[in-house]
């Protein structure tokens, strides 16, 4: 039992849903150089997207298209930007968060471009599976 508390506060909504770092973060986060962002990232790390703590659920920009196997979301590596998450405690929220989306938007177009040419990533067969 001492082990399940912690366990359950690390992942309840009220511990996830205040955060708002994204708002001292977002001039770090240029949405005219998220095309740029993302092609530098693959080349240091590989293919990995960025998802938008916005609600219940994250958001995944640019995969509106795209059917999410298994393979996307669980052996892919997702960077967060926390807005908020379900709550708009943070301030000036609507405009953190329609920032992060807009850059996440460009940087996963960008990463889903040259991911579904990587021969060294694993899921670059499920990119190309898109949702009518």
């Amino acid at each position: 039992m001492k082990i399940a508390i912690p366990f359950i506060s690390l992942f309840s909504p009220l511990v996830l849903a205040s955060d708002c770092s994204f708002e001292h973060l977002r001039n770090d986060f240029v949405i005219e150089r998220a095309g740029a962002d993302a092609k530098q990232s693959f080349e240091d790390k590989g293919v990995s997207f960025i998802a938008v703590a916005n609600g219940l659920v994250p958001a995944r920009p640019g995969f509106e298209h795209i059917h999410m196997s298994a393979c996307i979301i669980l052996k892919t590596k997702w960077d967060v930007l926390w807005v908020g998450a379900d709550t708009s405690n943070c301030s000036a929220y609507i405009e953190p968060e329609e920032h992060a989306i807009a850059y996440s938007r460009v940087f996963n177009d960008k990463m889903i471009e040259l991911a579904k040419l990587s021969k060294k990533y694993d899921c670059a067969n499920d990119l190309q599976n898109k949702l009518y």
